[in-house]
């Protein structure tokens, strides 16, 4: 069930990340006004993390954001997410 409705993330209130995609995207570059800069779009749809745990997952709200992720940024958040990852990963181990 798709909702429109606008649903804002907090740490008190996180969303649930239930699928993401990434591709390039020429369309969020041209839409930025930099045909040159290599745009990817990273899609993530989920709901909210009370939600999730409590309903049906095939009758969660979900929400579907798209970013615009500059190939550098992509760079650095995939090292972030790649050292967080890593060291959590080592203290449960």
């Amino acid at each position: 069930m798709r909702n429109s409705q606008p649903m804002a993330a907090t740490d008190s209130d996180p969303v649930a990340l239930q699928h993401f995609d990434l591709a390039p995207s020429s369309a969020l570059a041209e839409v930025l006004g930099r045909e040159s800069l290599e745009v990817w779009a990273l899609r993530l749809s989920g709901g909210t993390v009370r939600e999730v745990a409590t309903t049906d997952p095939i009758h969660v709200a979900t929400k579907e954001y798209v970013f615009a992720v500059p190939l550098d940024m992509m760079g650095n958040l995939g090292r972030k997410l790649t050292e967080v990852y890593e060291r959590q990963r080592g203290t449960s181990q």
